[in-house]
């Protein structure tokens, strides 16, 4: 596994192979967001209770990170927010994060990570970069391994809090939580055939 910082690139070891999955992207896929064509260089595969999903690490061709989140046949772009969260914002995610927290930590972690709908925390909104999103999920996600270029190390094991939040006119928005750190990510749902890949797995039926 590679982590790239800016314009370096640092080594710190290989781990090892992901197993294959249906996934007909692959490392040296490209495609268009927006008009602007990416390239896929790196992947982090994540577990979390109900399943799997893969997070594919991109460089577009104006020089922007990015990632393509792909789960179960949906796919959605986005990029890391640089602004710092509203304090308002701030203290209203810590809330929702805490009660999630005490929820796993009085054993109830199957109902915490399992059925959304039964937890207090959803249905509620945040507003990041001056747009309103809606609260959809909560969970403890776990890297299952990772391959290629990526901007942060991410072992097997690595242990997150992913919040998922929805917009009303596609948008989608992830906040992940690591050692008190959060990463806010914005982007967009899109359609398979809008992203033109190229250089995709070979598999039966594509």
């Amino acid at each position: 596994m590679i982590v790239r910082r800016d314009v370096d690139v640092e080594s710190i070891g290989t781990m090892a192979a992901l197993p294959d999955d249906m996934s007909p992207l692959q490392i040296g896929t490209g495609g268009f967001y927006n008009g602007l064509r990416f390239t896929i260089i790196g992947r982090m595969k994540i577990g979390w209770n109900d399943g799997v999903w893969n997070e594919w690490f991109l460089y577009t061709d104006d020089g922007r990170r990015g990632w393509l989140a792909e789960a179960q046949g949906s796919y959605g772009i986005s990029f890391e927010l640089d602004d710092p969260l509203h304090p308002s914002t701030k203290e209203a995610l810590n809330k929702r994060i805490g009660q999630f927290k005490d929820q796993v930590a009085k054993g109830s972690a199957k109902k915490a990570l399992g059925k959304s709908a039964a937890r207090p925390d959803l249905g509620s909104y945040l507003t990041l970069n001056n747009q309103k999103f809606k609260v959809v999920d909560i969970k403890q996600a776990t890297c299952i391994g990772s391959e290629g270029e990526l901007p942060f190390s991410a072992p097997k094991g690595r242990k997150t809090v992913s919040v998922d939040l929805s917009g009303e006119n596609g948008e989608f928005a992830c906040i992940e939580i690591l050692n008190n750190k959060q990463r806010i990510y914005i982007g967009n749902y899109v359609e398979w055939n809008d992203m033109r890949c190229q250089n995709l797995r070979q598999l039966e039926g594509w």
